[in-house]
């Protein structure tokens, strides 16, 4: 028996990925999927190597995105294959249903509390009693602040951005802004042509930088989210003899840009395909996705490092022909890819990030 705790897109896709091989059951303490939102809902187009192109949860496009810089002056990209907003209620049910048709056991309204070696202790929240249920194989997929992390002490320490985000009612001609800074990164993706979603993610006085940002986008809210987001933590231990984390419980979120989706699905494909084989999580987690993840935490290193100076001026060193050619081009999803481009088109951006270069050691 496989217990996964969490029905969010990653537990539910980990989920129809097992039906087929073994029993699978999934916990939910919530009374549905895909609620509440806690999510900016903006993915790159690599999102379509889990989920068909036709599609009702897409519900927006953008193909230009300006890059701001302390002073105001941005730099603007067009995107070669445009980024996706999508609903992430409507998407979190797609892969419920995924999962259901393929014969998962889904139980809302439980949440995990504790385990023993053959047992799962979970809370029914409508009969508020305690049940006991046993499992050969646990999985956390229950977000940032997992139970089953801190149960089993996986997660030692973690440190996490605070997001907080109002979806307010603008015209806008349907460009993402995004505000990377010191601790933290801002942002105002267009839901569609009259909505926008205004919000940060911080490290750093999150209110207060929420305050400011949304005096920018002068509109009328008509919702507001917050949440917690993971910062990956390349030393911490994402499994412990039979039980297993995904997702944003383990942390796999990219510290620069705080989406963590992709690396989350991706996650659950790992863990599927040792468990069908009887092979190695961890080593698959470094082979395929602890690389990326560890390169965006050294770019979150030397961001904290940067002066609003340094912002500005390198802000100013990548408004040229090749550089936004490059920026535009290569998906974020290949960072190693897109950072030796912008380099080798751009030297004199190594010389503006040597001096900074003991943030990265």
């Amino acid at each position: 028996m496989i217990t996964i705790i969490g029905g969010g897109p990653v537990g539910c896709y980990l989920a129809s990925l097992l039906a087929d091989d073994f029993e699978v059951r999934v916990y939910e303490e919530h009374s549905r999927v895909g609620l509440p939102v806690q999510c900016t809902g903006i993915v790159t187009q690599g999102i379509y190597r889990f989920i068909p192109k036709k599609n009702d949860f897409v519900i927006n496009q953008a193909e230009n995105v300006r890059v701001f810089a302390p002073n105001n002056k941005h730099l603007k990209l067009r995107l070669g294959r445009p980024d996706l907003i999508i609903n992430r209620t409507r998407f979190d049910e797609y892969f419920y249903n995924k999962a259901r048709r393929k014969g998962v056991k889904f139980f809302f309204n439980h949440r995990f509390t504790s385990l023993t070696k053959a047992y799962v202790l979970l809370k029914d929240l409508k009969s508020r009693r305690i049940k006991k249920k046993e499992f050969s194989c646990l999985i956390g997929a229950d977000g940032p602040l997992s139970s089953v992390a801190n149960n089993t002490g996986l997660i030692k320490h973690r440190e996490y951005f605070v997001g907080l985000q109002a979806v307010i009612k603008k015209k806008n001609n349907n460009i993402i802004d995004f505000y990377p800074s010191k601790q933290g990164f801002g942002w105002a993706v267009p839901e569609n042509k009259n909505t926008l979603r205004v919000g940060v993610a911080s490290r750093a006085n999150p209110k207060e930088c929420f305050k400011n940002l949304l005096k920018k986008y002068k509109g009328r809210i008509l919702s507001k989210q917050g949440g917690l987001i993971p910062l990956f933590n390349p030393y911490s231990a994402f499994s412990k003899k039979n039980v297993f984390l995904v997702g944003d419980a383990a942390g796999f979120v990219k510290a620069t840009t705080g989406g963590g989706i992709i690396p989350g699905l991706i996650s659950a494909e790992i863990l599927a395909y040792a468990l069908k084989h009887n092979l190695s999580y961890n080593a698959g987690i470094y082979l395929h996705l602890y690389p990326s993840l560890w390169l965006h935490l050294k770019l979150r290193q030397l961001m904290n490092s940067f002066t609003s100076k340094d912002w500005n001026q390198l802000i100013k060193n990548l408004d040229n022909h090749q550089a936004k050619k490059v920026l535009g081009e290569t998906s974020r999803d290949d960072l190693f890819k897109l950072l030796f481009s912008l380099l080798t088109r751009n030297p004199g951006i190594i010389k503006h990030g040597l001096k900074h270069l003991k943030a990265l050691l």
